[in-house]
Formats: C-alpha cells, sequence, structure tokens
C-alpha cells in the first residue's frame, strides 16, 4: 500500500508542475483579483447547485433561466478563462482516475 500511495504523491507533484494546473492557477489568482466576479460566480454556482439537487424535478427550464441571469458574468474574460482552465484540470484528473480505476471489479449492493 506504501507504494500506492508515494506513487500517488509522485502524480500529483507531476500534475502541480504541468502547464496545465498553471494555466488552471494563474486564472485563478486573476479571477480572485477580483473580487465581484469572484462572488458573483460563486452566488452562480450555488444557485446551479441548488437547481441540479432538487429532488424529483427536472430543473430544464430554471437552469437555462439562471445561464441567461448570468450570461454576462459567463462571457467575461476572466472568468471564463478560469472556468475552460478548470474544466481542463478537472478532465485530466478524471483521465487520471479513469486509468487507476481501469480493470479493477467492485461488487456493489445496489446493483
Amino acid at each position: 500500500m506504501d507504494q500506492i500511495i508515494n506513487q500517488s504523491i509522485y502524480i500529483n507533484e507531476l500534475i502541480k508542475k504541468s502547464p496545465e494546473y498553471e494555466w488552471y492557477k494563474k486564472a485563478s489568482e486573476r479571477l480572485h483579483e477580483h473580487v465581484d466576479l469572484y462572488n458573483q460566480l460563486k452566488e452562480y454556482r450555488r444557485r446551479n447547485y441548488e437547481l441540479q439537487n432538487l429532488a424529483g424535478m427536472n430543473p430544464y427550464d430554471e437552469v437555462v433561466a439562471l445561464v441567461r441571469e448570468y450570461d454576462v458574468l459567463l462571457h467575461n474574460s476572466v472568468v471564463s478563462d478560469f472556468l475552460k482552465a478548470e474544466e481542463h484540470i478537472c478532465s485530466i484528473l478524471k483521465t487520471v482516475y479513469n486509468r487507476i480505476a481501469e480493470g479493477l471489479e467492485f461488487d456493489y449492493l445496489d446493483e
């Protein structure tokens, strides 16, 4: 198990040194320099999360209305660059996780 943990630490360091992570960190720093944009994005995400997690409802119309309401914010270059960088690094992390989990078999009681 120690070898697995050590390799995960190594992968973490590789990710931190990657151009994609550097892009994300710089985009995040730029966003945090604009407190108003940062707070608006946090509010947008909070409301979007709430809509996405409404039990027994299809919030499609509400989500579309929310995106329209925040359209100017989402097209702001600072916010847009941050969201693109975040999406890119999350995609890389998902790929890494999927490669690690590839071929592992788990029995889930819910199935």
